[in-house]
């Protein structure tokens, strides 16, 4: 008989934030490794193996979070438990832990269970959150910065990502005096990006965010002057190598994010 593995029910007393306000609770976390990537193996004809579609992209996920939740009567236990509730019942809201933060989209349910000899005054109570964007976040943003040099070798630039998954980029170019072309390549992957922008002159900045896809000169929009790709850095070392038709500085920032 196979045994059982015994349940962890140790409430942590590490900060739960939900905003920038400090809940005065303590709680487990769970099921933030639980994952579902967008593949499927499909039967290959005539032939062993399988033939993968899908995107491979991280779907959405849920978060468990525990707590106990108590009352010196029924009426001050709803009153407790209703608080706690109001605090998770909203849309799109910053939930940060110890070592990061969750962007969650909405509560997705709730359960309570009376802990045996308390029943109407306390309760086990888990809430589960829905978060449309599945990764845990650094709470604070990386940052590196290079020279733009118009020459032939160009300079570069290295990233490292401590994340477990890939990472937007925000690319912020500044000109020493005009800057109309400059490219910057990914060498891992060979991906490029290029921006000919015959107005990028001092004092004026352009930021390239590959999130949003968006490419800004100053509060102008840039964008039909960038060509090739929104660049990303992969976990681990990144380098870019950086050129331009005349000198200035680059500056790269980038948040790292994990799967689980």
């Amino acid at each position: 008989m196979a045994k059982q593995r015994a349940k962890y029910t140790a409430k942590i007393t590490y900060p739960l934030i939900v905003n920038g306000r400090q809940l005065p609770y303590q709680y487990s976390l769970e099921d933030s490794a639980d994952l579902s990537v967008r593949a499927k193996a499909e039967k290959r004809g005539y032939s062993h193996g399988s033939t993968i579609t899908g995107d491979g992209y991280i779907d959405g996920k849920k978060i468990k979070l525990g707590f106990v939740i108590s009352g010196t009567n029924q009426a001050d236990y709803n009153k407790n438990l209703n608080e706690l509730l109001r605090i998770f019942y909203q849309r799109d809201y910053k939930l940060s832990t110890c070592d990061g933060y969750y962007n969650v989209a909405c509560m997705a349910s709730c359960a309570a269970k009376w802990i045996k000899g308390y029943k109407g005054v306390k309760a086990d109570v888990d809430v589960t959150l829905l978060l449309a964007d599945p990764f845990r976040y650094a709470d604070e943003e990386s940052g590196k910065a290079g020279p733009i040099i118009n020459d032939d070798g160009g300079a570069t630039v290295t990233v490292v990502n401590m994340g477990s998954v890939d990472t937007p980029l925000t690319i912020t170019i500044i000109p020493r005096e005009t800057l109309s072309d400059i490219t910057v390549r990914h060498v891992e992957t060979g991906k490029i990006m290029r921006v000919a922008d015959t107005l990028l002159t001092r004092p004026a900045m352009l930021t390239v965010d590959t999130k949003a896809g968006t490419v800004r000169r100053d509060t102008y929009n840039a964008i039909n002057a960038f060509s090739g790709h929104f660049l990303t850095a992969k976990p681990g070392t990144n380098n870019y190598e950086i050129k331009g038709s005349s000198t200035g500085k680059i500056v790269i920032q980038w948040r790292n994010r994990w799967l689980a």
